[in-house]
């Protein structure tokens, strides 16, 4: 797929239009921030792999497997130590199904999510949170058009449960799993078929 026409996948109108809320959602976060430690910026990146049923893709007699590989940009505000919003941009390379086991698509999707947790305070150098995040998905438009959704980018629920590590340098890791909604349209949600689970794991700096 040509690198263009990922980039108009990515920029689309829903997609421009989440990424602008996002932007001034940050952007205005100081002024609600607490004057503690723990509140500020936060940018990352790292990958992940689909879990459940969409992880595993035969390929062949030799029965051997293939995951699908995630790849993430995320910046965060963290408010306290209890409430965070996240920006999250994820590239999943799917494995389409047919004759040839290598064909490749990629599809792009951007989050915005409220994170809630409590972060715990060690006295060996680092603290960890526990959290739940609940958002929205923008989805590229040829992923959207298999939601049925043509014309347009479809936009679906994501909820995740994780923990984050922070290093008295700033230094983060972060693990989590998450759940979305791919519940094609005018199709009714059933959780056997249109949950997609994914592990994620990223490394970033807490400024």
């Amino acid at each position: 797929m040509e690198k263009g026409r990922c980039l108009n996948y990515l920029l689309g109108n829903s997609m421009k239009k989440l990424l602008l809320a996002s932007t001034l959602a940050i952007m205005s976060a100081s002024s609600f921030a607490s004057t503690d430690d723990h509140s500020g910026f936060r940018i990352g990146g790292g990958f992940g792999s689909d879990v459940g049923k969409y992880q595993i893709h035969g390929l062949g007699e030799s029965r051997s497997v293939s995951a699908d590989p995630v790849f993430i940009l995320e910046a965060g505000y963290d408010f306290n130590e209890i409430f965070a919003l996240n920006v999250k941009g994820n590239v999943t390379t799917y494995t389409d199904y047919g004759d040839n086991p290598k064909n490749y698509r990629p599809t792009w999707d951007l989050t915005v999510e409220g994170e809630a947790g409590y972060t715990f305070v060690t006295d060996k150098g680092f603290s960890i949170k526990p959290y739940a995040a609940l958002g929205a998905v923008a989805f590229d438009s040829t992923t959207s058009s298999g939601l049925g959704e043509s014309g347009t980018h479809a936009i679906r629920t994501r909820g995740a449960l994780g923990a984050r590590m922070t290093l008295d340098s700033g230094l983060y890791f972060d693990g989590r799993l998450q759940a979305t909604d791919l519940t094609p349209k005018p199709e009714k949600f059933n959780s056997k078929d249109h949950l997609l689970t994914q592990a994620m794991l990223t490394v970033g700096y807490k400024f």
